[in-house]
């Protein structure tokens, strides 16, 4: 059975229009080095792709909060330190100022030392990170001390919540950890101050004690502290490795092997160059053959 030459036409220009818009989607491609640059290319690999990079997302974010809470434990663990050196100066001067050698205007002298190192840790309580005080509980607007050691702020604390559901603190309770005017380091600094001011050589030998718990107490909280830095720094390395993984992924999904495209265009445009021959040949047929 013999085939109209008006068929054997169209069957060329859709054959022809075929292979150049395949020709268009793999150039799009090379140019872009992607398979998938929208929907229709592959749907489930657009959908893949998509639900990759939403994660990406996050992870990000969270590499990024993790990043910034580290860093502010540093901060907040460089405040503890003061404290700690503040409490060795501290027990440095009641050791001399018990020792009954020292008359009353020299235990004054240090009583001032002592309010000196006493400011000082106040203003360490008062730390902010970024705006934000770290040991008021839930007030972080304000400074939780004022300038005599009371305390201003609550006994709550609030923390970060990574997408994992790993939750680290990000504030404190200061009056657990620097007491007030009667309790806690605030409280023995404060003790130790009126003691030497007044000579009292029975009540600054009193303190020694206390102070020396006291630098137990707060080596304790860098402890806490130091161990959410430590978490907030694998949270940022594991964080960085899933990174890399979905970004794999997200490559695997979507992007052009170029080799195998190289091929498959040369391959096409052959196929385009056959195409356009055998148009010109049939353009030569007699016109009264393709209406026949």
């Amino acid at each position: 059975m013999s085939v109209p030459d008006i068929t054997l036409f169209n069957n060329l220009a859709f054959s022809l229009d075929n292979t150049t818009g395949l020709l268009q989607t793999l150039e799009q491609q090379m140019g872009t080095g992607k398979r998938v640059n929208q929907p229709s290319d592959d749907p489930a690999a657009y959908a893949q792709s998509e639900l990759l990079t939403q994660q990406q997302a996050v992870v990000t974010n969270d590499v990024s909060m993790a990043s910034s809470i580290q860093n502010r434990m540093n901060s907040i663990d460089g405040a503890l330190a003061a404290t700690g050196d503040a409490l060795n100066t501290a027990i440095q001067d009641a050791t001399e100022g018990a020792n009954g050698t020292l008359t009353a205007s020299q235990m004054a002298a240090l009583g001032n030392a002592v309010g000196g190192l006493l400011s000082q840790v106040i203003g360490a309580a008062n730390f902010q990170y970024s705006g934000s005080y770290v040991f008021g509980g839930n007030q972080v607007q304000a400074p939780p001390y004022d300038p005599t050691g009371n305390y201003l702020g609550d006994t709550g604390t609030n923390a970060a919540h990574l997408s994992d559901g790993t939750a680290i603190q990000l504030t404190f309770n200061g009056q657990a950890v620097f007491g007030n005017p009667t309790t806690g380091v605030i409280g023995d600094l404060t003790a130790l101050q009126t003691a030497l001011n007044s000579g009292n050589q029975a009540g600054v030998a009193a303190t020694l004690n206390q102070l020396q718990a006291d630098i137990a107490s707060i080596a304790q909280v860098r402890s806490q502290v130091g161990a959410a830095s430590n978490l907030a720094a694998a949270e940022v390395n594991n964080g960085n490795n899933n990174i890399v993984n979905l970004t794999s992924s997200i490559s695997a999904a979507t992007n052009l092997d170029v080799v195998k495209a190289a091929a498959q265009l040369q391959e096409l445009n052959l196929q385009e160059q056959a195409l356009v021959s055998v148009g010109t040949d049939l353009g030569r047929i007699p016109l009264i053959n393709v209406l026949a």
